[in-house]
């Protein structure tokens, strides 16, 4: 799981260092006193939300993690998920699962889904202005594919979410 959340965070234009996850039991109050106080620290060192995340524009920054937000909720993001912890526990030998083999699984079996579905909010948040959009400006609002944007907003129009007219694509309705 926390593989996936720094892959998704870096998948989102934010760095994925702001993430960590450290145990602590309840009876080790200085060693948890320790993790927070070196988090925060690092933390501090980064910046405020925005900085060091490799996007200048904090704005744009805040609607894809508002897009990532909503798009790990969707069903068949957390699907994959379960079909990647399934897989892994199904295998019974845990040992074959570095760090690097994680990483790899992540990315190939959850991030692709989840991208997709990123990408899907955040088109439908831009579009929730009301406003005719052309391709060619919802193509610059990401650094996705063009042949993955192209999909995306098909299926948006194929279900009737989005519509194209003269003027261009514009939202139908929220989902």
């Amino acid at each position: 799981m926390a593989e996936t959340a720094r892959q998704v965070l870096r998948a989102a234009g934010m760095n994925p260092d702001r993430f960590t996850l450290e145990w602590a039991s309840a009876a080790e109050g200085p060693r948890f006193v320790e993790l927070v106080t070196r988090y925060v620290a690092k933390i501090r060192t980064m910046g405020p939300f925005g900085q060091g995340d490799g996007e200048v524009d904090p704005t744009t920054l805040k609607r894809r993690l508002g897009a990532a937000c909503r798009a790990a909720q969707v069903p068949k993001v957390r699907t994959a998920i379960g079909n990647l912890a399934k897989k892994m526990h199904e295998q019974g030998d845990y040992s074959i699962y570095t760090p690097d083999a994680i990483s790899r699984d992540v990315a190939e079996k959850v991030l692709p889904v989840f991208r997709e579905e990123a990408l899907r909010e955040d088109l439908l948040s831009v579009m929730a202005d009301g406003v005719h959009h052309d391709i060619s400006s919802l193509r610059g609002l990401s650094s996705a594919p063009d042949d993955l944007i192209d999909k995306v907003i098909q299926g948006l129009v194929k279900k009737g979410v989005v519509k194209e007219d003269g003027q261009g694509l514009v939202l139908v309705r929220n989902e």
